[in-house]
Protein backbone atom coordinates (compact mmCIF):
# COMPACT_ATOMS: atom_id res chain seq x y z
CA UNK A 1 0.00 0.00 0.00
CA UNK A 2 1.33 3.72 -0.36
CA UNK A 3 1.17 5.72 1.86
CA UNK A 4 0.16 9.22 0.25
CA UNK A 5 1.18 12.72 2.07
CA UNK A 6 -2.31 15.10 2.13
CA UNK A 7 -0.66 18.13 3.47
CA UNK A 8 -0.63 20.87 0.55
CA UNK A 9 2.72 22.22 0.16
CA UNK A 10 0.82 25.92 -0.48
CA UNK A 11 -0.67 25.24 3.45
CA UNK A 12 3.28 24.69 4.04
CA UNK A 13 4.75 27.68 2.33
CA UNK A 14 2.90 30.30 3.76
CA UNK A 15 3.38 28.71 7.44
CA UNK A 16 6.75 30.02 6.93
CA UNK A 17 6.15 32.90 5.74
CA UNK A 18 4.38 34.30 8.54
CA UNK A 19 6.91 33.36 10.95
CA UNK A 20 8.29 36.61 12.34
CA UNK A 21 11.96 37.30 12.23
CA UNK A 22 14.20 35.90 14.15
CA UNK A 23 17.13 38.61 14.60
CA UNK A 24 14.59 41.54 14.62
CA UNK A 25 17.14 44.92 16.10
CA UNK A 26 14.39 46.36 18.88
CA UNK A 27 17.39 49.02 20.02
CA UNK A 28 19.63 51.16 17.54
CA UNK A 29 21.77 54.12 18.89
CA UNK A 30 21.99 56.49 15.66
CA UNK A 31 24.82 59.34 15.71
CA UNK A 32 23.87 62.48 13.42
CA UNK A 33 26.20 65.28 12.65
CA UNK A 34 23.32 68.00 11.80
CA UNK A 35 19.86 69.01 12.13
CA UNK A 36 19.41 68.01 8.66
CA UNK A 37 20.49 64.51 9.10
CA UNK A 38 18.33 64.25 12.37
CA UNK A 39 15.27 65.21 10.49
CA UNK A 40 16.21 62.88 7.46
CA UNK A 41 16.20 60.00 10.71
CA UNK A 42 13.47 61.30 12.03
CA UNK A 43 11.29 60.91 8.63
CA UNK A 44 12.83 57.73 8.19
CA UNK A 45 11.35 56.23 11.59
CA UNK A 46 8.10 57.91 10.43
CA UNK A 47 7.32 56.46 7.22
CA UNK A 48 8.88 52.79 8.71
CA UNK A 49 6.51 52.43 11.08
CA UNK A 50 3.38 54.44 9.36
CA UNK A 51 1.39 51.28 8.62
CA UNK A 52 1.26 49.86 12.12
CA UNK A 53 -1.16 52.44 13.16
CA UNK A 54 0.57 53.13 16.63
CA UNK A 55 1.96 55.86 18.39
CA UNK A 56 5.52 56.97 18.14
CA UNK A 57 6.96 58.76 21.05
CA UNK A 58 9.24 61.49 20.48
CA UNK A 59 10.87 62.04 23.98
CA UNK A 60 13.49 65.15 24.06
CA UNK A 61 13.01 65.76 20.37
CA UNK A 62 14.96 68.98 19.14
CA UNK A 63 13.11 72.05 18.86
CA UNK A 64 10.61 72.10 16.20
CA UNK A 65 11.76 68.88 14.41
CA UNK A 66 8.10 67.35 14.63
CA UNK A 67 6.72 70.77 12.82
CA UNK A 68 9.44 69.93 9.62
CA UNK A 69 8.47 66.67 9.78
CA UNK A 70 4.76 67.37 8.77
CA UNK A 71 6.01 70.17 6.42
CA UNK A 72 9.29 68.95 4.65
CA UNK A 73 8.76 65.34 4.89
CA UNK A 74 5.09 65.34 4.59
CA UNK A 75 4.38 62.93 8.08
CA UNK A 76 1.22 62.84 9.55
CA UNK A 77 1.84 63.67 12.99
CA UNK A 78 -1.96 62.73 14.05
CA UNK A 79 -0.56 59.70 15.86
CA UNK A 80 3.58 61.50 16.93
CA UNK A 81 3.51 61.70 20.75
CA UNK A 82 6.02 64.15 21.99
CA UNK A 83 7.45 64.47 25.41
CA UNK A 84 10.52 66.40 26.77
CA UNK A 85 12.08 66.52 30.21
CA UNK A 86 12.87 69.57 31.69
CA UNK A 87 14.80 68.17 34.73
CA UNK A 88 18.60 68.27 35.57
CA UNK A 89 20.78 66.38 33.18
CA UNK A 90 22.49 64.12 35.93
CA UNK A 91 18.62 62.99 37.29
CA UNK A 92 16.96 63.22 33.39
CA UNK A 93 17.62 59.63 32.08
CA UNK A 94 17.95 57.73 35.36
CA UNK A 95 13.96 58.96 36.05
CA UNK A 96 12.78 58.44 32.61
CA UNK A 97 14.37 55.50 32.33
CA UNK A 98 11.62 53.41 34.28
CA UNK A 99 8.86 55.31 32.83
CA UNK A 100 10.68 54.65 29.12
CA UNK A 101 11.02 50.68 29.91
CA UNK A 102 7.42 50.68 30.89
CA UNK A 103 6.47 52.70 27.77
CA UNK A 104 8.42 50.00 26.20
CA UNK A 105 7.45 46.90 27.18
CA UNK A 106 4.07 47.64 26.77
CA UNK A 107 3.86 47.82 23.79
CA UNK A 108 1.46 50.39 22.74
CA UNK A 109 4.03 52.52 20.59
CA UNK A 110 5.51 51.22 17.22
CA UNK A 111 8.47 53.01 18.16
CA UNK A 112 10.14 55.47 21.16
CA UNK A 113 12.50 57.66 19.88
CA UNK A 114 15.04 58.96 22.10
CA UNK A 115 17.18 62.10 21.58
CA UNK A 116 19.47 64.44 24.02
CA UNK A 117 19.60 61.40 26.56
CA UNK A 118 22.32 59.80 28.52
CA UNK A 119 22.29 55.91 29.21
CA UNK A 120 25.05 54.37 30.51
CA UNK A 121 25.66 50.44 29.06
CA UNK A 122 23.64 49.07 31.87
CA UNK A 123 20.53 51.09 31.17
CA UNK A 124 20.58 50.94 27.51
CA UNK A 125 20.71 46.80 28.10
CA UNK A 126 17.82 47.48 30.16
CA UNK A 127 16.47 49.53 27.14
CA UNK A 128 17.02 47.06 24.64
CA UNK A 129 14.98 44.14 26.54
CA UNK A 130 12.09 46.06 27.20
CA UNK A 131 12.01 46.85 23.62
CA UNK A 132 12.33 43.36 22.70
CA UNK A 133 9.68 42.52 25.39
CA UNK A 134 7.04 44.94 23.83
CA UNK A 135 7.78 44.89 20.41
CA UNK A 136 8.87 48.45 20.29
CA UNK A 137 11.34 49.86 18.22
CA UNK A 138 13.93 52.07 20.39
CA UNK A 139 16.22 54.41 18.44
CA UNK A 140 18.55 56.53 20.42
CA UNK A 141 19.38 59.78 18.10
CA UNK A 142 22.18 61.71 19.55
CA UNK A 143 23.73 64.14 17.89
CA UNK A 144 27.41 64.67 17.63
CA UNK A 145 29.85 68.03 16.67
CA UNK A 146 31.87 67.58 14.09
CA UNK A 147 35.34 68.90 14.35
Amino acid sequence: MINTNTNNINKLKNSFNTATPLNINWFQHTNVTNDFELSSQYAHICHQHKQEKKWLLFINPEENSIEKLAKTHGVDVSKILMVNYKSSVTNRAKIALAQITSVLSKGNCSAVILSNSLFNADEIAELEISAKKGKTHCFLMEQCKLH
